[in-house]
């Protein structure tokens, strides 16, 4: 059957020889099948002359193609280049084309058959070729696989034929351990299996027809096909090595399945006290258990004992440093000489951070004290000013005169507080960029890669490039829009890049117009008003302001009457405006009978700083023109007045099993008087009676901020309905990053922005995390942080199960490793009530944990009913320990 229709025009070069013409016709009218006799017919010579002939219609032939037809033109294709390929490099780079791969059979015997007449030295090399390829897919395996057989040699053992031969090995009807007797790269590639990073990703899995390779391995060792010695050490090294969690399972099953016995383990001390020390969690714990066992039997010499402790009592996994002290307690007990050896090793622990492994390991020293000299005593005197303070004050009573006792004098608030300095705005530099430097920042910001300083400056050097010499701006910006192939996607996250991009077509004018239509960017004056002007709401009109702004750019441009500068160009990077710079702008603005764009200048009034100097209202009153009177009437009136809010609980619906808090806010006084969008910016949000439809949940991002920089929670309380779902969103660093500007941001800091800190404590991720813990930071060291206030928050979001008391945990502890304990305890005294009268949760004697620790460093005082009533608990548990301990900080009782 002949596939012709719709097909490029595959033409035969007249003078073309009859086997090659022959060749080229069973190539275009899809006849696979005969391909193999009608190479193998040809001459070499033949062969190079009909290959540019086939390279030419891969050329034409379209991508898109599908369909069994143009399939098998592809396979004709695939084999017949590869067929006349007199060289090894070319026969595989033929083989690899991006164009023809995927015509490729399961079963690559067609290609075998046209390279089968090629000498075997040929055919290794094609092999090698292919196997050095980064990946190989199954069809490339399975082709390498068999011209290494056809040829006779050894495969080539690359890190992606081992990943493919992995992959090929489990087969339907038939167990691992059948298939890999049969295979004859057995030998070969098994010891590659622990070198390659990526093998063993499948040893982990069982079936109920086959156990899997562990046992597969296991069982070929046994009747020697493969060494168990190979096996044992490989499965060693690679354990060493780490990796992924399902990895790291697998191998441990098959150190499992091979049976070590004790005289095994006993000759390898050191690799199990490597693999303790900096292995994967689930190894090291695997050495520990090892390590324990060889020490019960009297085989693990005492060197390694304490080097082995050593190494577990400082990882961060608790479990494994309980173990280890409970192996030299029971070791210290077996045999009293070796007290001095072991005992300075296990009050090593002193130093760990967790409490109750402190604790543990001060029982331990207690214990065994009267067995040990007067030189470790002595050493133990130096080690017990690194425990906690509730335990050093129990050393003292414990070791008497050989502690020092602790100061007299508690620690104040203030010496238990270390925050970072207060970070200021930075003035910007007022100059435009030039024009080669302009080009280089726009098409970095077109990508959306810059901060709200950088997009701003660049707009305001488009404008005053393009009011001076808008033929010299076109020439520098050509390279730009020719490079620039991916328009900014409408309504993404960085709006500001679709807005510098329709500013930009603006400026080119008709040079742009037909990249504009390639392009499909509708950044005609009646999209961007249509987008900025339809279907308002207090979400949409966040990024509604960028786009009229370029609108309002745009339509000066078209009339011939560019803008000689932006009047709302910032004077910090926070986004504010000094309001002396724009009475100054708007003079110059008068002078030049320059009149300003709407947008333009409502922008810079809702930009002002809130601190105005004299000489500033002076020089307002001095403008004569509307907008210089406009200035003037806003400063004399205080400017933009601070929104009323309230904070409310969603309503549990369908979509909302777990309600958080989201704020409210009151429409701002006289925000009908400005036009769309800002009537909408300004205007009444509320979330939870009159929730959006708009589909965007507002730019969580510092542009967004810099829109009303002197007041943040009109943003922040539309930020609120992302930020509530941080617990369960897996899109990493989504919003997250906006919290440290937030906190830099001008104006109270109000229920909006604490809510949003609250959120970001405990989003999903620890990455996410530590930016709500920066901005925890900044707004204490500027002295806007309510931290009472915000461990409400976090009490009610937790009892709204919005938070994992774990997240929270793990933040906070990341916030005292910065010295902020009086901040700490603060949120945490703020929420304890309220979680502790919640049932408990695991969490919980963690958290009492940290807040012990932050009372003890910052000297706080002061009953709480609710630690008092846990504290006065019978049982052991850390929960109940954790309250008597800060019961005892709070009270400065003893424990």
């Amino acid at each position: 059957m002949t596939f012709t229709h719709d097909f490029p025009d595959y033409r035969v070069p007249d003078g073309t020889a009859a086997g090659v013409r022959a060749l080229l016709d069973a190539v275009r009218e899809g006849r696979v099948e005969d391909l193999p006799k009608l190479v193998g017919a040809l001459t070499d010579a033949e062969r190079r002359k009909a290959l540019p002939v086939l390279k030419q219609w891969r050329k034409d032939t379209p991508r898109s193609w599908r369909g069994e037809g143009y399939l098998l033109v592809r396979q004709g294709l695939l084999l017949a280049g590869a067929g006349c390929c007199t060289g090894a490099a070319a026969a595989a780079q033929w083989l690899t084309s991006r164009d023809l791969w995927w015509a490729g059979h399961e079963d690559p015997g067609a290609v075998v058959g046209v390279l089968g007449d090629r000498a075997p030295d040929w055919l290794a090399e094609v092999a090698r070729r292919l196997a050095e390829r980064r990946a190989i897919g199954r069809w490339e395996y399975r082709l390498i696989k068999r011209l290494s057989l056809l040829a006779g040699c050894e495969p080539p053992m690359t890190d992606s034929f081992v990943l493919g031969w992995e992959r090929d090995i489990p087969e339907r009807g038939r167990t691992i351990e059948e298939k890999l007797r049969d295979d004859p790269f057995l030998e070969a590639a098994v010891p590659r299996l622990f070198e390659v990073d990526e093998a063993g990703s499948d040893f982990q899995y069982t079936w109920d027809t086959d156990p899997g390779w562990p046992d597969a391995l296991a069982a070929l060792a046994r009747e020697g096909l493969l060494s168990r010695e190979m096996l044992v050490e490989g499965c060693l090294s690679r354990l060493l090595r780490g990796g992924r969690l399902g990895i790291v399972k697998g191998f441990l099953a098959l150190l499992t399945a091979l049976d070590l016995t004790v005289d095994d383990r006993a000759a390898r001390p050191l690799t199990w006290v490597r693999m303790l020390s900096s292995g994967h969690p689930l190894a090291a714990a695997r050495a520990q258990e090892t390590l324990a066992e060889l020490d019960e039997a009297g085989r693990l010499e005492t060197e390694h004992l304490v080097e082995a402790s050593r190494a577990a009592l400082f990882r961060p996994e608790k479990k494994i440093v309980r173990a280890q002290l409970a192996m030299l307690d029971k070791a210290i007990k077996r045999d009293r000489s070796l007290t001095d050896e072991l005992l300075p090793v296990a009050v090593e622990a002193f130093g760990h951070e967790e409490h109750s492994l402190q604790d543990k390991a001060l029982a331990l020293a207690v214990r065994h004290r009267k067995h040990a000299g007067d030189a470790v005593l002595a050493e133990l005197a130096g080690s017990a000013e690194l425990l906690l303070p509730d335990l050093r004050r129990r050393a003292t009573e414990k070791f008497g005169s050989v502690v020092a006792a602790e100061e007299a004098d508690p620690p104040s608030a203030e010496a238990g507080e270390t925050l970072p300095p207060v970070p200021g705005p930075e003035r910007l530099d007022p100059a435009p960029l030039a024009p080669a430097e302009l080009a280089e920042e726009v098409a970095a910001l077109l990508r959306g890669k810059g901060t709200p300083a950088q997009e701003e400056r660049a707009l305001n050097s488009l404008v005053v490039h393009a009011h001076a010499d808008l033929a010299g701006l076109r020439a520098a910006l050509e390279p730009v829009v020719a490079a620039h192939r991916q328009p900014a996607s409408w309504l993404s996250e960085n709006v500001f890049a679709q807005a510098l991009e329709a500013v930009v077509m603006f400026v080119m004018g008709e040079a742009a117009k037909e990249k504009t239509r390639t392009l499909r960017v509708q950044s005609g004056l009646g999209a961007l008003r249509f987008r900025f002007q339809e279907y308002q709401c207090p979400h949409t009109a966040i990024w509604s302001v960028c786009l009229s702004r370029a609108a309002e750019i745009g339509a000066r441009l078209e009339l011939g009457a560019p803008l000689p500068f932006l009047l709302a160009t910032p004077t910090w990077t926070t986004g504010t405006i000094d309001p002396s710079e724009l009475a100054a702008r708007l003079a110059a603005y008068e002078d030049s009978g320059t009149e300003p764009g709407p947008s333009d200048l409502t922008q810079a009034l809702l930009r002002l700083d809130r601190e105005v100097p004299p000489e500033a209202r002076a020089a307002a009153d001095r403008l004569t023109s509307p907008a210089g009177k406009r200035l003037a009437a806003w400063l004399a009136s205080g400017g933009l007045p601070d929104p009323v809010l309230s904070r409310e609980r969603e309503r549990l619906r369908l979509r909302t099993p777990r309600p958080g808090v989201l704020v409210r806010t009151e429409a701002l006084p006289g925000h009908g008087d400005h036009p769309e969008p800002f009537r909408s910016l300004l205007g009444a949000h509320d979330p939870v009676g009159s929730p959006c439809k708009c589909g965007d949940e507002g730019q969580c991002s510092p542009q967004a901020l810099a829109l009303l920089p002197q007041h943040r929670e009109i943003i922040a309380a539309r930020m609120l309905s992302t930020f509530a779902a941080l617990a369960e969103s897996d899109q990493l660093g989504h919003g997250v990053p906006v919290l440290p500007a937030l906190a830099e941001s001008g104006g109270p800091a109000g229920a909006a922005t604490h809510l949003l800190v609250a959120y970001g404590l405990g989003a999903r991720r620890f990455e996410e995390q530590l930016f709500a813990v920066d901005a925890m930071l900044v707004l204490a060291a500027r002295g806007q942080l309510d931290a009472e206030a915000l461990g409400l928050d976090i009490a009610e979001l937790t009892s709204l199960r919005r938070l994992k008391p774990k997240r929270v945990v793990a933040a906070l502890q990341e916030a005292t490793r910065t010295g902020a304990y009086a901040t700490v305890w603060t949120v945490l005294s703020g929420a304890l009530p309220r979680l502790l009268a919640q049932d408990p949760s695991p969490a919980d004697g963690a958290l009492l944990a940290l807040a012990a620790d932050c009372a003890e460093r910052s000297g706080a005082r002061g009953a709480i009913p609710e630690i008092d009533e846990l504290a006065a608990r019978k049982g052991s548990s850390q929960l109940i320990k954790q309250g008597r301990r800060l019961r005892a900080a709070l009270s400065r009782d003893t424990c």
